[in-house]
């Protein structure tokens, strides 16, 4: 009797143990808002092999994602907190999703960019009433867009896509961090193909679970180069992204069409 009570106590033990780990790997206290121009999404798509589209109705920046994130990790991703993707449940909100969130690459079904993202990051954002479903964590970062699309916060400061303007990382930067109260962002770049030069492809802006903007690094590491790197990937001890410094120029390259 002693021995099968020892065993229930040692499975119950067990079971909190894990339960605890669980919690704590799904642990996060961050979003990273993440946005992607169409115009490199396709030369991106290049170095992938993906064949990329920029559908008629896209002419702005597109969401790539609300990421849940702790501190400088890489997550936590592909929680298995809730339900896989349902399709069924965001068809309300398809028409502002081809628009704002649109899939770009044309030898994919469409649905598949949002089920990615749903079941990377998305699951993991359910802990949270405002995200606690797979149609709420849809419809914030559509209201999220709505309020810090990098095209008007951009364009608020002047900074146009342009054939022939050139900009630089501290521009785009002090331009966004302007218009989120000097809060600090990430950039990224590819290489355009084309010219040589690099293209601004992301912008990463970093949310309290309030949804209110906070520094993605602080000035202190901005000036550190031994620094390990930004939240999601490491770019040479660069918390800012991949983008070239040293004042050199890079592209903000129109949509085609627009």
């Amino acid at each position: 009797m002693v021995s099968h009570f020892v065993f229930l106590v040692l499975v119950i033990t067990l079971i909190d143990c894990i339960s605890l780990c669980v919690c704590d790997n799904y642990k996060w206290d961050r979003f990273i808002f993440a946005q992607e121009w169409p115009t490199a999404v396709c030369q991106k798509a290049n170095e992938t092999g993906h064949k990329c589209h920029i559908p008629s109705q896209v002419n702005t920046w597109g969401i790539h994602g609300l990421w849940p994130t702790f501190e400088h990790t890489k997550g936590p991703t592909e929680c298995q907190i809730s339900k896989p993707f349902n399709f069924t449940l965001i068809k309300p909100l398809v028409k502002e999703l081809q628009v704002l969130w649109p899939n770009m690459y044309v030898d994919t079904v469409t649905e598949s960019f949002w089920q990615h993202e749903w079941d990377k990051h998305g699951r993991c954002a359910t802990t949270l009433p405002a995200t606690a479903n797979e149609y709420l964590y849809f419809k914030k970062v559509l209201q999220l867009m709505e309020k810090f699309s990098a095209s008007t916060l951009l364009k608020n400061m002047g900074i146009l896509p342009s054939k022939t303007a050139h900009y630089t990382l501290d521009q785009i930067q002090f331009a966004l961090m302007r218009e989120l109260g000097n809060k600090t962002v990430v950039i990224e770049c590819v290489k355009d193909s084309k010219t040589g030069l690099d293209m601004i492809f992301e912008v990463e802006i970093c949310l309290d679970k309030e949804f209110n903007p906070i520094d993605c690094y602080t000035t202190q590491n901005r000036q550190d180069n031994s620094a390990s790197g930004h939240f999601l990937r490491k770019h040479s001890g660069n918390e800012e992204g991949n983008c070239p410094r040293d004042k050199k120029a890079f592209e903000y390259p129109p949509i085609p069409g627009n």
